[in-house]
């Protein structure tokens, strides 16, 4: 045998053993999507108590109009996420946070998604509500939208205008802060009227511009064809939101919350394997009737899948501070009786790692220390003096990017992780 052919066969050996760690038939251990099997059930103990509450099935709120937060809890539902833990829950859609505020605080709800302001106005209302992670759109979209016909083009151009919002939810609170880094005054410099989106949508006659969140803004823009872009608001604010859960959940059953949070993550991972089925269920929902199937397509991948995961970690010290800003407006504006404070949203927020923790664990994803939509070499630390001085912030925002962020990097784990047919492996 020669050298040549030596070195050849040598090569392709090589080739064959790399390749065998990677790609790999399915792995019994593991769902494709990469949820290790079997799966976790809660306890007896567990589902007794639920059902002396009269909490069962669990009530579950989410807003049918926010993208991403909405993925989750309809793909739950259609692939029986709750039940392979043994749990039983009812998703009850919501246009926005206020409605689902009042269902926590009486306890008609037990589980829903809530943006900063109503998570604010949670808080200072001392409601028995606590964080359980999923940091949904940590970096919101939020678009002020004009009549195509308009000649508003600056933001002084604010001026004397009537701009249409959901008055209580994240969509004001981001013309607030796009109005403040340009030296204008909500209620002062313009009126703010509120508005649900449904009604945004259509531009009604007396409104010169509207603030919905996505996917709204795309749908009045690329499909609808009845608005145009007037100012993307991301440039001041920081848009949040957060799962929650009544605290008697994580005080009395702890594995029932760890269940919720383990779902939540496993029906991401099932929309990033199979985007298009997502999208197919996500379509059906009564609520997003209106929308075309691309445009879900469109913004659930921009979502769900241009960042990261660790997208959705509930990083304390990003959040806690970033909070202080909507606490401050609400209360000076009346909305609030009770400032909240930073150990305020601390104690909204601390349990939220340790089930997320847990999670990533199980799936063997290393806690990562900074937000993937921090720019490289960004600190917490310049963030939180960028937001804390109203300064115009410096994030990689998912719809923006052209290209999904690479995931997972070996860097990203530390044991195997499989996904997709594919096995990867740490540094």
């Amino acid at each position: 045998m020669s050298l040549r052919t030596f070195a050849q066969l040598y090569v392709g050996l090589f080739l064959c053993v790399c390749l065998s760690s990677t790609t790999v038939a399915a792995d019994p251990k593991w769902t494709e999507w990469g949820w290790p099997l079997p799966y976790e059930k809660v306890s007896d103990k567990s589902v007794q108590w639920l059902k002396s509450k009269g909490w069962w099935p669990l009530q579950y709120g989410y807003s049918s109009t926010w993208v991403g937060q909405f993925t989750a809890p309809m793909l739950i539902h259609a692939n029986k996420l709750a039940e392979s833990r043994g749990l039983a829950i009812e998703m009850r859609p919501f246009l926005a946070g206020p409605p689902q505020n009042e269902g926590l605080m009486s306890g008609a709800l037990q589980v829903a998604n809530g943006g900063e302001l109503p998570i604010t106005t949670l808080v200072s209302r001392k409601a028995p509500v606590r964080s359980i992670g999923m940091m949904w759109t940590a970096v919101q979209e939020v678009q002020i939208m004009v009549p195509n016909a308009s000649t508003m083009r600056k933001p002084a151009d604010l001026k004397g205008k009537t701009v249409g919002v959901v008055v209580g939810s994240s969509g004001e609170f981001a013309i607030v802060q796009y109005a403040t880094g340009h030296g204008l005054q909500p209620g002062k410099d313009f009126r703010v009227t509120s508005m649900p989106i449904p009604d945004q949508m259509t531009l009604p006659t007396g409104i010169d511009a509207v603030a919905p969140w996505c996917p709204t803004p795309r749908m009045m823009a690329k499909y609808l064809k009845n608005a145009r872009s007037f100012a993307d608001t991301g440039e001041y604010y920081f848009g949040w939101g957060s799962l929650h859960v009544r605290e008697e959940l994580i005080q009395n059953v702890p594995d029932v919350v760890q269940a919720l949070v383990d779902m939540n993550i496993e029906a991401l991972l099932w929309s990033r394997l199979y985007p298009d089925k997502a999208v197919d269920i996500m379509a059906r929902d009564p609520a997003l009737k209106a929308y075309p199937r691309a445009l879900l397509a469109e913004e659930n991948d921009v979502w769900v899948n241009h960042m990261k995961p660790t997208f959705f970690y509930p990083f304390t010290e990003v959040y806690a501070t970033a909070g202080l800003t909507v606490a401050k407006w609400l209360h000076e504006n009346g909305r609030i009786k009770d400032l909240v404070t930073e150990d305020n949203y601390r104690a909204y927020f601390k349990d939220a790692p340790v089930f997320v923790n847990r999670t990533y664990e199980k799936l063997g994803w290393k806690v990562p220390k900074e937000p993937p939509f921090f720019p490289k070499g960004m600190t917490i630390k310049e963030f939180q003096a960028s937001v804390m001085g109203g300064k115009r912030l410096n994030l990689i925002r998912p719809y923006e990017l052209e290209k999904p962020q690479v995931w997972p990097e070996p860097s990203d784990l530390v044991k195997p992780w499989y996904f997709g047919g594919k096995t990867y492996t740490p540094n």
